[in-house]
């Protein structure tokens, strides 16, 4: 079976993301504004897994380094190159890493979403930002920490060492996982892999081998995430449709048998062998 990231991480956090969220409209709706007090700011930072068991009086002094910010859709954060900032520690919606090759195409690195933090490693690493970060829905919203308070926070602090080391595991969790993703083999076993991640992260209603995935990424976000072209995604996803295993609608992808999706798992994702009959490409790829 694959591997599975802790459900606990994000229940704190609102995970469903209606379509239109993702939809680049020509009229958009105006975000909020104003910031929240240090009280309430302290809270929404312990909702986080690293700073989970940290006083809400210690949180009080970091959030005098901190500021919510909302995002529009493929809004930029900051680029590959910039000196660290800001780290994000993301409430709502989801954000990519990502870089330009050299022939000016860009690819994502990582993908992450509520109770997910970004810039991390760059500071305990000493070195700029190695991705451009970009928001991927309207109403991504996060708390912005700056550096060096963050650092400061931590000599003072040794019970956030450990959380620390965490947070700094999950970045490197992130990049394996898109290895992961990218080395699975056709577009079909690829797009099993993304969405496998996905459900394991932000899965909800789960039931009898069911789940529904309540984010509705557009065809153009996977195409960019798994490295394939639109029609193709496109394919994959109606083949699975006429199977009767996915459906699609406002609240986002609906799978009624994990079991299907799972089968399309190479074995380094999904622990099966490559030689039997259920992890054989059976599916339509276009690949």
């Amino acid at each position: 079976m694959p591997r599975t990231i802790s459900p606990e991480r994000n229940q704190a956090f609102p995970v469903d993301l209606p379509r239109s969220v993702f939809r680049r409209g020509k009229r958009q709706e105006p975000l909020p504004a104003g910031q929240p007090g240090r009280l309430e700011l302290a809270k929404r930072l312990r909702r986080f897994e690293m700073f989970a068991k940290l006083s809400l009086g210690s949180l009080r002094l970091l959030a005098e380094a901190a500021s919510v910010r909302v995002f529009r859709t493929d809004e930029t954060i900051w680029r590959a190159g910039e000196h660290c900032r800001q780290v994000l520690f993301i409430e709502q919606g989801l954000a990519k890493a990502a870089r330009h090759n050299r022939a000016g195409v860009s690819r994502t690195y990582g993908l992450y979403g509520p109770g997910d933090s970004i810039g991390i490693y760059a500071i305990w690493a000493g070195m700029k930002y190695p991705t451009d970060v970009l928001a991927m829905n309207d109403g991504m919203t996060a708390i912005l920490l700056d550096p060096d308070a963050l650092v400061e926070f931590a000599e003072r602090h040794a019970e956030l060492a450990a959380p620390l080391m965490i947070e700094l595991g999950h970045f490197t969790e992130s990049f394996i996982r898109k290895i992961e993703i990218i080395s699975a083999g056709s577009v079909a076993e690829r797009l099993a892999a993304l969405m496998t991640m996905l459900i394991e992260r932000y899965g909800v209603d789960r039931q009898a081998g069911a789940a529904r995935l309540p984010i509705n990424l557009t065809l153009e976000h996977i195409s960019d995430i798994v490295d394939a072209r639109i029609e193709t995604i496109a394919r994959v996803l109606s083949s699975w449709k006429r199977e009767g295993w996915l459906a699609t609608d406002a609240t986002g992808f609906h799978f009624s048998s994990l079991d299907k999706l799972h089968e399309l798992l190479p074995v380094d994702v999904s622990g099966q062998d490559p030689e039997t009959p259920a992890s054989q490409p059976n599916r339509a790829t276009g690949a």
